[in-house]
């Protein structure tokens, strides 16, 4: 039901992980509030937003831009913190698992931390 706000926010949240700034996810991951989660979040949309036509940093020569996730998105999970807190915080947290994950499509990931095949 939330596969999608998940993907998304996820999404938004990977260029600060591939830029080794994970203090935005680990407040997301260890979040024991609303008020938590949206001071996180306003920090990764303002960031994001000061940073659109730009990039944030720069791995291996190429340029990590950032992405902005949809306003819908995001307020549906501030709308599920607000009516149910655990239920939301379940779901913050499993955004800040998903943004430290390499997306399938993903090609240019670099050797050191692609996963190994399996035999």
């Amino acid at each position: 039901m939330y596969e999608d706000v998940v993907n998304d926010i996820a999404d938004m949240l990977r260029p600060f992980v591939r830029c080794k700034t994970y203090s935005i996810i680990d407040r997301l991951a260890n979040a024991t509030s609303k008020e938590v989660v949206e001071v996180a979040l306003y920090e990764a949309l303002r960031i994001s937003r000061s940073a659109a036509g730009s990039y944030l940093c720069k791995e291996d020569e190429k340029e990590i831009r950032p992405y902005i996730a949809k306003e819908e998105n995001i307020d549906r999970l501030l709308i599920e913190l607000d009516e149910d807190l655990m239920r939301g915080l379940e779901i913050v947290r499993r955004i800040a698992i998903k943004s430290l994950s390499w997306p399938e499509k993903r090609e240019d990931v670099p050797e050191s931390v692609r996963p190994r095949e399996t035999l």
